[in-house]
């Protein structure tokens, strides 16, 4: 073991404590379990990638064993636990204690991609448990890119589409309220079937109402079944 390599064991012995001891766990009848050839071997192996240098208000350290993310290869930690962090299993772990604020593309035009965040594989998860999560620009484009994927829209309360013109096209379209629907033309309010003719019922209504309900429950039916495995 280099005199460099005892220093920095010796300094950073805190953080490596339990592997020091695991090498030094003792047998009954006071036998080390390894010999001193073998510890030093050892130590030399777990100390060889490793290194951490203390500065006033932050740290820098790679080679040290973490609880949920394996061996570090390059951490930089504050005082207050802010800081980025790579790990050798390949993940990065970018943390604040207030906001974390990303400006660019002052000198990109309306034509350039300035921002790109990207999966090459796995999921996309953002997420604000306390807080609004706001999309805003000149457009906003949402697509589902999968020949059979789909995309949901849940709320706990309401659901709001405000716009001058709103245009639905769908192969299969089915509306349902469980309650009550409203279907309100200002000025003109049609409706149109292509191959058909419009059929129209009420519950109240013995002679037709069970046939257009159980053909509209039927639809509804198939129409959820689409999504039973959305998010």
């Amino acid at each position: 073991m280099t005199q460099s390599q005892v220093g920095i064991a010796a300094t950073n012995f805190d953080n490596n404590i339990d592997s020091y001891h695991e090498l030094l766990d003792i047998e009954e009848g006071g036998k080390y379990k390894l010999s001193k050839e073998e510890i030093d071997k050892q130590i030399d192996e777990r100390f060889e990638r490793f290194y951490r240098r203390v500065y006033p208000g932050f740290t820098i350290s790679s080679g040290t064993d973490t609880l949920a993310h394996g061996r570090s290869e390059l951490c930089l930690t504050t005082e207050t636990s802010q800081g980025i962090h790579f790990y050798e299993q390949g993940n990065c772990k970018l943390g604040s204690r207030n906001s974390i604020e990303l400006r660019t593309g002052d000198k990109a035009t309306g034509k350039d991609v300035a921002v790109t965040i990207s999966a090459e594989n796995g999921h996309i998860v953002i997420e604000a448990p306390n807080g609004n999560l706001v999309l805003r620009g000149n457009n906003v484009l949402i697509e589902a890119t999968e020949a059979d994927g789909q995309m949901t829209f849940k709320s706990k309360r309401n659901l709001k589409i405000d716009s001058p013109n709103v245009l639905v096209e769908s192969n299969y379209l089915t509306m349902a309220a469980t309650s009550q629907a409203l279907l309100y033309g200002g000025s003109d309010c049609s409706i149109y079937c292509e191959g058909n003719p419009v059929e129209t019922a009420s519950g109240q209504d013995p002679i037709i109402a069970s046939g257009v309900i159980n053909k509209v429950l039927t639809m509804l039916k198939n129409a959820r079944a689409l999504f039973i495995s959305g998010a």
